[in-house]
């Protein structure tokens, strides 16, 4: 796809956690807020189940009014909508695969797109103004459960402590991505603060208080993180005592919130620290409880 674009909305480290389900089986997109099912919309995915990937992604890019090839944004022929929400798939920039509004509304709700998932235009610019870069897409074809069981790992995991510029005029993006927009350039041997990490990118706080994305390779660590656990490997089950428990992506009360778990489920322990249970859930993917929600069973 070839794209212009506009940059909007640059804004503070959010403080909620969004997670996003797309079903192909059934069309739906699914919005988690903080563990829980949030919102739901109808969307079209692609015409062959090929077209449309699986696996958890990363949102690297959100676009205003993108341009596809020679027709401009906003013209109704566009076939993208008002709004193009980029995930990053196999490592690309978040340009070739998209969440996405449409000129064609009839085509919600069946098998129609060449791999994107379109909405509704109204839905997609809700779902922008929603989310921001850093959310984990989770896209599947199986059965929806009411959870999101996607890779923890592709979501901003939260970090702190300062990180020290090694290369001259880094790039500060608004994405975890080289495709995301330029916010702008810092100076070999800046420091800055630590919020968040995903996969290569580090998400940190601009002195104007907005927050943005440096590559790992161009920056070194010069403080420790802090409010995460250091966990060792353990084995056995763990049980949740509490009425309805957090599961989190990470061992920190800060990490997103990825489901949430009764009380009496049990859960395989694989690790365990001061405060908090690694478990693995039935994906196979890890996550935490902490201690004050489960206890060890036989």
């Amino acid at each position: 796809m070839i794209f212009t674009f506009t940059l909007t909305n640059v804004g503070a480290a959010p403080t909620v956690h969004y997670q996003i389900e797309v079903d192909k089986q059934t069309n739906k997109l699914y919005l988690y807020k903080n563990g829980d099912l949030y919102k739901v919309y109808p969307v079209a995915t692609g015409r062959t189940q090929s077209l449309t990937t699986e696996g958890t992604f990363t949102l690297v890019v959100k676009i205003v009014k993108p341009g596809w090839k020679n027709i401009p944004g906003g013209d109704p022929n566009n076939p993208l909508g008002p709004r193009w929400l980029g995930i990053s798939v196999n490592g690309d920039k978040g340009r070739s695969y998209g969440i996405h509004g449409t000129n064609q509304p009839k085509s919600i709700g069946t098998h129609a797109s060449s791999g994107c998932v379109r909405m509704r235009n109204e839905d997609v610019i809700q779902l922008y103004d929603i989310v921001p870069e850093g959310t984990a897409v989770w896209i599947h074809n199986g059965q929806h459960t009411g959870r999101w069981e996607g890779d923890p790992s592709y979501g901003v995991q939260p970090a702190s402590g300062q990180l020290k510029i090694t290369v001259d005029k880094t790039n500060i993006r608004t994405g975890p991505s080289t495709g995301a927009f330029v916010i702008t350039q810092l100076a070999k041997d800046t420091v800055i603060e630590k919020t968040g990490v995903v996969r290569d990118w580090y998400r940190v706080n601009l002195n104007n208080g907005k927050t943005g994305y440096v590559y790992s390779a161009n920056v070194i660590i010069v403080g420790n993180d802090t409010g995460t656990d250091t966990i060792r490997p353990a084995s056995g089950r763990v049980q949740i005592t509490a009425s309805r428990a957090n599961v989190r992506s990470a061992p920190s009360l800060s990490a997103p919130i990825i489901q949430k778990a009764a009380n009496g489920t049990v859960f395989s322990l694989t690790g365990q620290g001061r405060e908090w249970f690694e478990i693995q859930l039935s994906n196979g993917y890890k996550a935490y409880l902490h201690h004050s929600v489960a206890k060890i069973v036989n």
